[in-house]
Protein backbone atom coordinates (compact mmCIF):
# COMPACT_ATOMS: atom_id res chain seq x y z
CA UNK A 1 0.00 0.00 0.00
CA UNK A 2 1.44 3.46 -0.78
CA UNK A 3 2.29 5.54 2.01
CA UNK A 4 -0.23 8.37 1.11
CA UNK A 5 -2.84 5.55 1.43
CA UNK A 6 -2.09 4.53 4.81
CA UNK A 7 -2.05 8.32 5.26
CA UNK A 8 -5.49 8.95 3.94
CA UNK A 9 -7.13 5.89 5.78
CA UNK A 10 -5.23 6.21 8.92
CA UNK A 11 -6.74 10.14 9.05
CA UNK A 12 -10.15 9.36 8.22
CA UNK A 13 -10.57 6.34 10.54
CA UNK A 14 -13.73 5.53 12.15
CA UNK A 15 -16.08 7.03 9.31
CA UNK A 16 -19.43 5.69 9.26
CA UNK A 17 -19.58 3.20 6.01
CA UNK A 18 -22.93 5.30 4.60
CA UNK A 19 -20.31 8.12 4.26
CA UNK A 20 -17.02 6.01 3.32
CA UNK A 21 -18.27 5.20 0.08
CA UNK A 22 -19.24 9.14 -0.59
CA UNK A 23 -16.16 10.97 0.20
CA UNK A 24 -14.30 8.18 -1.50
CA UNK A 25 -15.65 9.10 -4.51
CA UNK A 26 -15.25 12.95 -3.69
CA UNK A 27 -12.04 12.24 -4.06
CA UNK A 28 -11.64 10.65 -7.46
CA UNK A 29 -13.51 13.11 -8.92
CA UNK A 30 -11.03 15.56 -10.52
CA UNK A 31 -7.39 16.91 -8.70
CA UNK A 32 -9.04 19.83 -7.32
CA UNK A 33 -11.45 17.35 -5.26
CA UNK A 34 -8.95 15.62 -3.90
CA UNK A 35 -6.77 18.61 -2.67
CA UNK A 36 -10.14 19.73 -1.52
CA UNK A 37 -10.25 16.90 0.85
CA UNK A 38 -6.77 16.39 1.64
CA UNK A 39 -5.64 18.87 3.81
CA UNK A 40 -3.90 16.78 6.30
CA UNK A 41 -1.54 15.71 3.44
CA UNK A 42 -1.05 19.67 2.63
CA UNK A 43 -0.03 20.68 5.95
CA UNK A 44 2.49 18.00 6.55
CA UNK A 45 4.08 18.61 3.83
CA UNK A 46 3.92 21.83 3.67
CA UNK A 47 5.70 21.72 7.27
CA UNK A 48 8.24 19.35 6.26
CA UNK A 49 9.27 20.94 2.99
CA UNK A 50 9.11 24.59 4.11
CA UNK A 51 11.40 24.04 7.33
CA UNK A 52 8.49 26.30 8.62
CA UNK A 53 10.04 28.62 11.34
CA UNK A 54 7.58 31.65 11.35
CA UNK A 55 8.83 35.31 11.72
CA UNK A 56 5.54 36.01 12.19
CA UNK A 57 2.01 34.86 13.05
CA UNK A 58 -1.48 35.44 11.76
CA UNK A 59 -4.25 33.37 12.43
CA UNK A 60 -5.01 31.55 9.37
CA UNK A 61 -7.87 29.43 8.55
CA UNK A 62 -5.74 26.70 7.53
CA UNK A 63 -8.10 25.06 4.58
CA UNK A 64 -7.45 28.03 2.10
CA UNK A 65 -8.34 27.19 -1.33
CA UNK A 66 -10.86 29.06 -4.11
CA UNK A 67 -13.77 27.58 -3.29
CA UNK A 68 -13.12 28.16 0.17
CA UNK A 69 -14.62 31.66 -0.22
CA UNK A 70 -18.26 32.36 -0.41
CA UNK A 71 -21.60 34.85 0.55
CA UNK A 72 -23.31 34.72 3.78
CA UNK A 73 -25.90 36.60 5.89
CA UNK A 74 -25.11 38.16 9.03
CA UNK A 75 -26.63 38.36 12.27
CA UNK A 76 -27.60 41.72 10.20
CA UNK A 77 -29.13 40.45 6.88
CA UNK A 78 -26.37 42.19 5.08
CA UNK A 79 -24.66 39.58 2.49
CA UNK A 80 -20.88 39.77 2.82
CA UNK A 81 -18.02 37.48 0.69
CA UNK A 82 -15.37 36.38 2.66
CA UNK A 83 -13.44 33.41 3.87
CA UNK A 84 -16.14 31.32 5.20
CA UNK A 85 -13.80 28.17 6.50
CA UNK A 86 -12.21 28.00 9.62
CA UNK A 87 -12.38 23.93 10.71
CA UNK A 88 -8.58 23.99 10.59
CA UNK A 89 -8.01 27.43 11.46
CA UNK A 90 -4.92 28.11 13.90
CA UNK A 91 -2.32 30.39 15.08
CA UNK A 92 0.34 29.97 13.00
CA UNK A 93 2.61 32.11 9.99
CA UNK A 94 0.78 33.60 6.85
CA UNK A 95 3.16 31.05 4.23
CA UNK A 96 0.98 27.43 4.53
CA UNK A 97 -2.10 29.99 4.15
CA UNK A 98 -1.06 31.98 0.75
CA UNK A 99 0.70 28.80 -0.04
CA UNK A 100 -2.69 26.83 0.06
CA UNK A 101 -4.58 29.05 -1.64
CA UNK A 102 -1.21 29.13 -4.21
CA UNK A 103 -1.23 25.69 -4.78
CA UNK A 104 -5.05 25.25 -5.29
CA UNK A 105 -4.93 28.28 -8.38
CA UNK A 106 -1.90 25.73 -9.66
CA UNK A 107 -4.38 22.76 -9.52
CA UNK A 108 -6.98 24.68 -10.78
CA UNK A 109 -4.79 25.58 -13.74
CA UNK A 110 -3.82 22.29 -14.92
CA UNK A 111 -7.62 21.36 -14.92
CA UNK A 112 -8.12 24.26 -17.16
CA UNK A 113 -4.82 23.07 -19.32
CA UNK A 114 -3.21 26.64 -18.52
CA UNK A 115 0.43 26.16 -17.51
CA UNK A 116 4.15 28.50 -18.74
CA UNK A 117 4.24 32.00 -18.60
CA UNK A 118 0.02 32.91 -17.97
CA UNK A 119 -0.14 30.94 -14.59
CA UNK A 120 3.37 32.05 -13.76
CA UNK A 121 2.39 35.91 -14.55
CA UNK A 122 -0.88 34.90 -12.40
CA UNK A 123 0.86 33.54 -9.13
CA UNK A 124 3.04 36.59 -8.88
CA UNK A 125 0.09 39.12 -9.60
CA UNK A 126 -2.05 37.05 -6.87
CA UNK A 127 0.97 36.95 -4.32
CA UNK A 128 1.37 40.98 -4.98
CA UNK A 129 -2.10 41.52 -4.27
CA UNK A 130 -1.92 39.58 -1.01
CA UNK A 131 1.47 41.30 0.03
CA UNK A 132 0.62 44.94 -1.17
CA UNK A 133 -2.96 44.52 1.25
CA UNK A 134 -0.65 43.67 3.77
CA UNK A 135 1.73 46.54 3.46
CA UNK A 136 -1.69 48.71 3.43
CA UNK A 137 -2.14 48.24 6.83
CA UNK A 138 -5.97 48.65 6.41
CA UNK A 139 -9.02 45.96 6.51
CA UNK A 140 -11.71 46.90 4.24
CA UNK A 141 -14.43 44.55 2.91
CA UNK A 142 -15.64 43.63 -0.23
CA UNK A 143 -18.72 46.02 -1.07
CA UNK A 144 -21.78 44.75 -3.55
CA UNK A 145 -21.80 48.94 -4.54
CA UNK A 146 -18.33 48.75 -5.70
CA UNK A 147 -18.09 45.38 -6.79
CA UNK A 148 -17.14 44.91 -10.63
CA UNK A 149 -16.72 41.74 -13.45
CA UNK A 150 -17.30 38.82 -12.25
CA UNK A 151 -18.14 39.42 -8.82
CA UNK A 152 -20.69 42.23 -9.96
CA UNK A 153 -22.22 39.06 -11.59
CA UNK A 154 -22.17 37.09 -8.57
CA UNK A 155 -23.12 39.84 -6.13
CA UNK A 156 -26.46 40.27 -8.63
CA UNK A 157 -27.53 36.60 -8.73
CA UNK A 158 -26.86 36.03 -5.12
CA UNK A 159 -29.48 39.23 -4.46
CA UNK A 160 -32.17 37.50 -6.22
CA UNK A 161 -31.99 35.19 -3.49
CA UNK A 162 -35.48 33.57 -2.38
CA UNK A 163 -35.16 32.32 0.78
CA UNK A 164 -38.73 30.58 1.03
CA UNK A 165 -37.76 28.86 -1.92
CA UNK A 166 -34.55 27.99 -0.80
CA UNK A 167 -36.41 26.44 2.24
CA UNK A 168 -39.60 24.72 0.58
CA UNK A 169 -36.58 22.67 -2.21
CA UNK A 170 -35.11 21.21 0.43
CA UNK A 171 -38.76 20.57 2.69
CA UNK A 172 -41.81 18.97 2.00
CA UNK A 173 -45.26 19.21 4.08
CA UNK A 174 -46.71 15.88 5.51
CA UNK A 175 -49.92 16.23 7.46
CA UNK A 176 -49.45 19.58 7.94
CA UNK A 177 -46.08 19.62 9.15
CA UNK A 178 -43.23 20.86 7.60
CA UNK A 179 -40.29 18.50 7.29
CA UNK A 180 -36.94 17.60 6.00
CA UNK A 181 -36.63 15.81 2.19
CA UNK A 182 -34.21 12.68 2.79
CA UNK A 183 -32.86 12.10 -0.38
CA UNK A 184 -29.29 10.25 0.71
CA UNK A 185 -27.65 13.13 -1.23
CA UNK A 186 -28.25 16.56 0.72
CA UNK A 187 -29.89 14.85 3.85
CA UNK A 188 -29.79 11.76 5.42
CA UNK A 189 -32.24 10.41 7.70
CA UNK A 190 -32.07 9.88 11.46
CA UNK A 191 -33.76 8.20 14.39
CA UNK A 192 -36.13 9.64 16.84
CA UNK A 193 -33.76 9.10 19.59
CA UNK A 194 -30.81 11.42 17.50
CA UNK A 195 -33.31 13.49 17.02
CA UNK A 196 -34.34 13.68 20.74
CA UNK A 197 -30.47 13.87 21.59
CA UNK A 198 -29.35 17.06 18.93
CA UNK A 199 -32.95 19.07 20.00
CA UNK A 200 -31.92 18.55 24.15
CA UNK A 201 -28.20 20.05 23.36
CA UNK A 202 -29.72 23.16 20.67
CA UNK A 203 -32.00 23.59 23.25
CA UNK A 204 -29.51 25.31 25.64
CA UNK A 205 -29.01 27.88 23.13
CA UNK A 206 -32.42 28.46 23.55
CA UNK A 207 -32.11 29.52 27.01
CA UNK A 208 -29.00 31.36 27.18
CA UNK A 209 -28.65 33.27 23.81
CA UNK A 210 -30.76 35.66 22.32
CA UNK A 211 -30.57 34.80 18.64
CA UNK A 212 -32.07 31.18 19.29
CA UNK A 213 -34.29 32.29 21.88
CA UNK A 214 -37.41 32.81 19.46
CA UNK A 215 -36.92 29.26 17.29
CA UNK A 216 -38.71 26.38 17.35
CA UNK A 217 -37.11 23.00 16.43
CA UNK A 218 -39.18 21.19 13.50
CA UNK A 219 -37.41 18.53 12.16
CA UNK A 220 -33.23 16.86 12.25
CA UNK A 221 -31.58 15.33 9.33
CA UNK A 222 -27.81 14.13 8.58
CA UNK A 223 -26.10 16.80 6.76
CA UNK A 224 -24.28 15.66 3.49
CA UNK A 225 -21.70 18.13 2.72
CA UNK A 226 -18.08 19.28 1.96
CA UNK A 227 -15.33 17.08 0.63
CA UNK A 228 -12.79 17.28 3.63
CA UNK A 229 -15.18 17.33 6.39
CA UNK A 230 -17.58 14.40 4.95
CA UNK A 231 -17.23 11.57 7.96
CA UNK A 232 -17.87 14.03 10.44
CA UNK A 233 -21.03 14.19 12.52
CA UNK A 234 -23.18 16.86 10.74
CA UNK A 235 -26.32 17.87 11.42
CA UNK A 236 -29.53 19.59 9.88
CA UNK A 237 -31.97 21.02 12.01
CA UNK A 238 -35.37 22.59 10.53
CA UNK A 239 -36.17 25.97 12.80
CA UNK A 240 -39.44 28.32 13.14
CA UNK A 241 -38.74 31.68 14.39
CA UNK A 242 -41.91 32.59 16.20
CA UNK A 243 -40.48 36.64 16.34
CA UNK A 244 -40.02 37.12 12.45
CA UNK A 245 -42.55 34.43 11.08
CA UNK A 246 -40.21 32.20 9.09
CA UNK A 247 -38.22 28.88 8.71
CA UNK A 248 -34.22 28.79 9.04
CA UNK A 249 -32.16 25.95 8.55
CA UNK A 250 -29.45 25.19 11.39
CA UNK A 251 -26.18 23.43 10.35
CA UNK A 252 -24.67 21.94 13.04
CA UNK A 253 -21.29 20.62 12.23
CA UNK A 254 -18.84 18.36 14.70
CA UNK A 255 -15.38 20.20 15.64
CA UNK A 256 -12.49 18.65 15.17
CA UNK A 257 -8.53 19.73 16.33
CA UNK A 258 -7.01 21.22 13.28
CA UNK A 259 -4.87 18.91 10.59
CA UNK A 260 -1.91 21.24 11.10
CA UNK A 261 -2.24 20.87 15.32
CA UNK A 262 0.71 18.23 15.31
CA UNK A 263 2.63 20.06 12.91
CA UNK A 264 2.96 23.76 14.05
CA UNK A 265 4.72 23.98 17.00
CA UNK A 266 3.21 27.64 18.29
CA UNK A 267 2.19 27.96 21.55
CA UNK A 268 -1.72 28.38 21.03
CA UNK A 269 -3.91 29.84 23.46
CA UNK A 270 -6.27 28.20 25.32
CA UNK A 271 -9.66 27.24 23.89
CA UNK A 272 -12.42 25.30 26.03
CA UNK A 273 -13.21 23.36 23.01
CA UNK A 274 -12.33 22.90 18.90
CA UNK A 275 -15.76 24.60 18.69
CA UNK A 276 -14.98 27.92 20.33
CA UNK A 277 -11.37 27.70 18.57
CA UNK A 278 -13.07 27.78 15.14
CA UNK A 279 -15.59 30.23 15.72
CA UNK A 280 -13.71 32.70 17.10
CA UNK A 281 -10.97 32.32 14.42
CA UNK A 282 -13.74 33.24 12.06
CA UNK A 283 -14.92 36.20 14.46
CA UNK A 284 -11.70 37.38 14.21
CA UNK A 285 -10.78 37.58 10.73
CA UNK A 286 -13.84 38.06 9.02
CA UNK A 287 -15.50 41.72 8.42
CA UNK A 288 -18.71 40.51 9.92
CA UNK A 289 -20.06 36.93 11.70
CA UNK A 290 -22.72 34.60 9.71
CA UNK A 291 -26.12 34.54 11.56
CA UNK A 292 -26.79 32.43 14.22
CA UNK A 293 -22.99 31.54 14.86
CA UNK A 294 -22.24 29.47 18.20
CA UNK A 295 -21.01 26.32 19.49
CA UNK A 296 -22.87 23.16 21.40
CA UNK A 297 -22.49 20.18 23.37
CA UNK A 298 -24.55 17.13 21.94
CA UNK A 299 -23.37 13.91 24.10
CA UNK A 300 -19.77 15.05 25.10
CA UNK A 301 -18.85 16.00 21.25
CA UNK A 302 -18.61 19.58 20.86
CA UNK A 303 -20.23 21.21 17.61
CA UNK A 304 -19.91 24.27 15.48
CA UNK A 305 -23.68 25.85 15.07
CA UNK A 306 -24.59 28.64 12.15
CA UNK A 307 -26.94 29.27 9.83
CA UNK A 308 -27.21 27.08 7.03
CA UNK A 309 -27.81 29.12 3.45
CA UNK A 310 -27.74 27.94 -0.13
CA UNK A 311 -24.55 26.29 -1.69
CA UNK A 312 -25.03 28.21 -4.66
CA UNK A 313 -23.41 30.98 -2.20
CA UNK A 314 -19.88 30.32 -3.55
CA UNK A 315 -17.83 30.68 -6.31
CA UNK A 316 -16.75 27.35 -7.80
CA UNK A 317 -13.81 25.80 -9.89
CA UNK A 318 -16.98 24.95 -12.19
CA UNK A 319 -18.40 28.27 -12.59
CA UNK A 320 -15.26 29.18 -14.78
CA UNK A 321 -14.98 26.54 -17.12
CA UNK A 322 -11.65 27.55 -19.40
CA UNK A 323 -11.57 31.11 -18.33
CA UNK A 324 -8.78 31.54 -16.98
CA UNK A 325 -8.52 35.14 -17.61
CA UNK A 326 -11.60 35.84 -14.98
CA UNK A 327 -10.65 32.97 -13.18
CA UNK A 328 -7.53 34.82 -12.49
CA UNK A 329 -9.32 37.92 -11.64
CA UNK A 330 -11.37 36.63 -8.81
CA UNK A 331 -8.28 34.83 -7.32
CA UNK A 332 -6.64 38.10 -7.21
CA UNK A 333 -9.42 39.90 -5.15
CA UNK A 334 -9.94 36.79 -2.95
CA UNK A 335 -5.90 37.55 -2.63
CA UNK A 336 -7.12 41.29 -1.34
CA UNK A 337 -9.31 39.27 1.12
CA UNK A 338 -6.93 36.71 2.75
CA UNK A 339 -5.11 40.11 3.66
CA UNK A 340 -7.85 41.74 4.78
CA UNK A 341 -8.74 38.45 7.62
CA UNK A 342 -5.12 38.45 8.36
CA UNK A 343 -4.94 42.66 9.18
CA UNK A 344 -7.83 42.20 10.84
CA UNK A 345 -6.70 39.35 13.07
CA UNK A 346 -3.44 40.87 13.51
CA UNK A 347 -2.74 41.93 17.34
CA UNK A 348 -5.34 39.56 18.41
CA UNK A 349 -4.91 36.67 21.07
CA UNK A 350 -1.08 35.86 20.45
CA UNK A 351 -0.95 37.38 16.69
CA UNK A 352 1.75 39.74 15.18
CA UNK A 353 0.33 43.12 15.19
CA UNK A 354 -0.20 45.46 12.03
CA UNK A 355 3.12 46.94 11.21
CA UNK A 356 5.33 43.49 11.71
CA UNK A 357 2.77 42.11 9.19
CA UNK A 358 3.93 45.34 7.14
CA UNK A 359 7.40 44.69 7.24
CA UNK A 360 6.99 40.93 6.41
CA UNK A 361 5.31 41.77 3.37
CA UNK A 362 8.13 43.94 2.37
CA UNK A 363 10.77 40.79 2.36
CA UNK A 364 10.77 39.32 -0.96
CA UNK A 365 12.14 35.82 -0.54
CA UNK A 366 9.44 34.45 1.22
CA UNK A 367 7.52 34.90 -1.37
CA UNK A 368 9.42 33.71 -3.77
CA UNK A 369 10.06 30.74 -1.72
CA UNK A 370 6.41 30.35 -1.39
CA UNK A 371 5.30 30.08 -5.04
CA UNK A 372 8.32 27.80 -5.58
CA UNK A 373 6.63 25.36 -2.73
CA UNK A 374 3.12 25.92 -4.74
CA UNK A 375 4.05 24.35 -7.75
CA UNK A 376 5.99 21.22 -5.58
CA UNK A 377 2.81 20.75 -3.36
CA UNK A 378 1.00 20.64 -6.83
CA UNK A 379 2.89 17.99 -8.24
CA UNK A 380 2.91 16.23 -5.29
CA UNK A 381 -1.27 15.98 -5.35
CA UNK A 382 -0.96 15.06 -8.60
CA UNK A 383 0.92 12.56 -8.00
CA UNK A 384 -1.08 11.77 -4.90
CA UNK A 385 -4.25 11.64 -6.83
CA UNK A 386 -3.15 8.82 -9.37
CA UNK A 387 -2.26 6.83 -6.60
CA UNK A 388 -5.67 7.47 -5.10
CA UNK A 389 -7.27 6.33 -8.34
CA UNK A 390 -5.98 2.80 -8.29
CA UNK A 391 -6.88 1.89 -5.01
CA UNK A 392 -10.59 -0.25 -5.66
Amino acid sequence: MPSVIKRINDYNAGIPPALHELKWRALKSSPFSFYRGTCHLFAADFVKLYKYKPKVKAWICGDLHFENFGSFKGENRLVYFDLNDFDEGILAGPEPEVCRFLTSIIIAAGQMKVSGIPLHKALHDIMGAYTSTLQSGKALMLEEEVAHGEFKKYFEQVSTFDHDAFIAKRTYKEKGALLLKIDDVHFMALSDSRKSAIYEGVKKLLDNNDRFRHLVFQDAAFRIAGTGSLGLERYCVLCYSKKKGKHYLIDIKESRPSCYSSDIKIKQPKFRNDAERTNLIAYMMQFNAPAFMASVDIDGIWFRVRELQRVADKMTLADFGTDFSSFIAVARQMAVLIAYAHIRSSGHMGSSTADDLKAFAKKKQWQQDIIELSSTLAAKNIKYYQQYLKVE
